[in-house]
């Protein structure tokens, strides 16, 4: 089998079922279930893979330097693939180039002859680069708009539920509907389309199998829920925040249109594992709020108080303590027409509000098909 492994502070999980999508177009795929990408899920995952796969995907995470050492030793991947490096676990490393550094670990399981996948956009490109080089790594392709990625996008259409991508491959111009919406998901396919060509697979039905790709449970699933007087939006964010994947979240969020009278809804939980640089990571956020198409924000858990302390007047905001002292306001908040999108870190336990408008207002669909 062709084995992908992928890293990143954030993106990893999606990369990874949409590898898992488009290559089980081609052949027999196996990846890791869920978020299974530590000490325990990494191993567990391999003892689970067939014999007779085509594919394997891992998904490698870290919040400690050395955690990725051992796992990609067990793996050796013929490609490995670092999404981006941004401000997650910043409480264990002292900046943005220590967690580079160990996300860079990855580079030392790869198979002779195998691709490290790099983020071309991505500041840390460079370094990440010159790692992989002085850890043997033979070959090293970038992806992202940056003109001399090797996997470029060279045109984008950001539509609410989907995108319209044409992506340059050496001489070979792709083109592809992306079934999930959101500039951050194009810049994870480039990598899926970038780590498809290395292993070989046919790139027109890899291409061809972006169009269903639907966001998964808690990273930006789409829910149209049912109001006896019009849908709600409901975009459910709740597994995982860090800053880079906040502005993500946001940026999506005000790309979606409301109907009528409704209104663009942040709903927004601690982002955890940023130590002494919580609070002015926090408070940061108000520039992806202020000016923008969402003006109604509801804040939850301790460390959101800085963000709350820094809003105008002009953004209608609540703060309230967690999940459960927030979940009556937003409840109670809701109207047809409007977008709410609900984001935080997993233990802020932010699912359970997605839960509560899931089961006050049943859903009519799953997910938004592509239209």
């Amino acid at each position: 089998a062709k084995i992908v492994a992928v890293t990143g502070s954030a993106g990893k999980t999606t990369t990874k079922e949409a590898l898992r999508h488009v290559l089980s177009a081609v052949g027999k795929v196996h990846a890791s279930a869920q978020s299974f990408n530590n000490h325990w899920g990494v191993p567990l995952t391999l003892a689970r893979m067939p014999q007779d796969c085509d594919y394997a995907v891992f998904e490698i995470g870290m919040n400690h330097p050395g955690e990725i050492r051992p796992l990609v030793r067990m793996v050796r991947p013929h490609v490995a693939i670092v999404t981006l490096i941004a401000a997650a676990h910043l409480g264990f490393f002292k900046n943005l180039d220590e967690i580079a550094v160990a996300k860079a670990e990855i580079f030392e399981g790869i198979e002779p002859g195998g691709a490290a996948l790099l983020n071309r956009d991505d500041p840390r490109w460079k370094l990440l680069g010159k790692m992989a080089r002085e850890a043997g790594v033979e070959h090293v392709f970038g992806f992202g708009e940056n003109a001399r990625s090797a996997f470029r996008l060279a045109g984008c259409e950001l539509y609410a539920n989907h995108s319209d991508i044409a992506v340059k491959i050496g001489k070979k111009d792709v083109t592809a509907r992306v079934g999930a919406p959101g500039r951050h998901i194009v810049q994870n396919v480039l990598a899926v389309l970038g780590a498809a060509q290395l292993v070989g697979a046919d790139l027109d039905k890899v291409a061809a199998a972006l169009a269903d790709l639907s966001a998964e449970r808690g990273r930006g699933r789409r829910h149209i829920l049912h109001h006896p007087n019009g849908p709600i939006t409901l975009i459910d964010e709740s597994y995982n925040a860090n800053p880079a994947s906040m502005a993500a979240a946001m940026a999506l969020l005000n790309a979606t249109p409301v109907a009528g009278e409704g209104r663009r809804i942040a709903v927004l939980g601690d982002m955890l594992e940023l130590g002494s640089h919580s609070a002015k990571l926090h408070a940061a956020l108000a520039e992806l709020i202020v000016g923008t198409g969402t003006r109604n924000v509801f804040l939850g858990g301790p460390e959101m108080r800085a963000l709350a302390d820094v809003l105008p007047s002009e953004v209608e905001t609540e703060y309230r303590a967690g999940a459960e002292e927030l979940k009556p306001v937003v409840m109670s908040a809701i109207r047809p027409g409007d977008v709410v999108m609900v984001k935080s870190s997993k233990g802020i336990g932010f699912s359970k509000l997605v839960e509560a408008l899931l089961g006050k207002f049943p859903a009519e669909a799953t997910t938004i098909e592509p239209t």
